[in-house]
């Protein structure tokens, strides 16, 4: 079994954090020919998306799609609560974080860079984002620490990444929106989490180089 991923891409980051917090060590690969639209990659996967699981005659892609085989292979710590609801909560609150919230966000990559950054697209994207984040919060869990409980879930990974992106963002494009006080208290437990401390502390300079490339002076 081994995973084709990139070490910036967002959902490779929500991959990582969940087989982190699984405690599973699958072998990570760079995708073939060395990126996603590669035609070595779209021979092995179609879709041209990252990440993508191999396991011997499975190809699989679509994060949450890998997060869920692994669970329901029973590999490691699981990520779902055993609670039918809180579980189908679980799927739906990671939906909502991949089709709203990190759509918004991803629709802003194109416009790091001064040059062709259109600003109307910037503030709607920023009102979408700031809309994503409020609903979210809502069906967080009042205790905590996590989304739904005391335990991180699939849902914290994908939501952990995309406020990660939030972060680098912010300020090139001076972003209004903000997580509240109930993501704030996520964040801060999924840092301290010892399990994916690493991982995280490698991923953040990552996207501050991203930025630092696409925001500099052209020469």
């Amino acid at each position: 079994m081994h995973i084709y991923q990139l070490p910036i891409s967002l959902y490779s980051f929500k991959l990582r954090l969940a087989l982190k917090l699984k405690g599973l060590d699958i072998e990570l690969r760079d995708p073939p020919g060395g990126s996603y639209r590669s035609p070595d990659n779209l021979a092995i996967n179609p879709a041209g998306t990252i990440p993508a699981l191999i396991d011997d005659d499975l190809m699989l892609t679509e994060t949450d799609s890998i997060i869920e085989y692994l669970e329901d292979r029973r590999l490691g710590t699981a990520l779902f609560p055993s609670d039918l609801k809180a579980r189908a909560r679980m799927r739906m609150l990671s939906r909502w974080v991949d089709l709203r919230l990190e759509a918004a966000i991803r629709s802003l990559f194109g416009h790091v860079a001064p040059v062709g950054r259109k600003p109307e697209i910037v503030a709607s994207a920023d009102k979408r984002i700031m809309e994503s984040l409020v609903l979210i919060e809502s069906a967080m869990d009042e205790a905590g620490p996590f989304m739904l409980g005391e335990k991180p879930g699939m849902a914290d990974c994908g939501l952990f990444a995309g406020l990660c992106w939030l972060d680098a963002l912010r300020r090139p494009l001076a972003l209004a929106a903000m997580p509240g006080a109930r993501m704030a208290r996520m964040v801060a437990a999924m840092t301290a989490d010892p399990r994916v401390a690493s991982e995280i502390g490698a991923y953040r300079p990552l996207l501050a180089a991203w930025v630092a490339a696409k925001t500099a002076p052209a020469d």
